[in-house]
């Protein structure tokens, strides 16, 4: 993976998109690696089910013969954006519901495409 401090410092940047709260990576095998996670709630929980939850919609996706761009989870005060950062890692970016998810993506794919995360 590139230097901590360059994904810390992608991820802390994505922190400051407007209506984003947290902003996580995690693997693949749904460890938490670096960021935040919402308040009140279990790193490792939270972890390991954004990476269970990618896996399936990318099978799902796969199965239907078409690509994955995100997993948009809405709940009635916040939602949860799960984004694949490659071949070991994904992001988890809450925000406080009000945005529009496709420029919140569009802009951390911007940040976080400078980082290498040697996938």
């Amino acid at each position: 993976m590139a230097d901590l401090s360059l994904v810390k410092n992608a991820l802390d940047t994505m922190k400051k998109i407007e209506h984003v709260i947290d902003v996580s990576l995690v693997s693949r095998g749904g460890l938490f690696v670096l960021g935040e996670v919402p308040k009140g709630v279990h790193e490792e929980t939270y972890a390991a089910m954004s990476a269970i939850l990618l896996g399936a919609a990318e099978t799902t996706s796969a199965e239907m013969k078409d690509s994955l761009n995100h997993v948009s989870v809405k709940m009635t005060e916040r939602n949860v954006l799960l984004l694949s950062g490659g071949n070991r890692y994904l992001l988890t970016i809450t925000t406080d519901g009000k945005e529009n998810c496709e420029d919140v993506i569009k802009t951390a794919v911007q940040i976080i495409s400078k980082v290498d995360l040697n996938i």
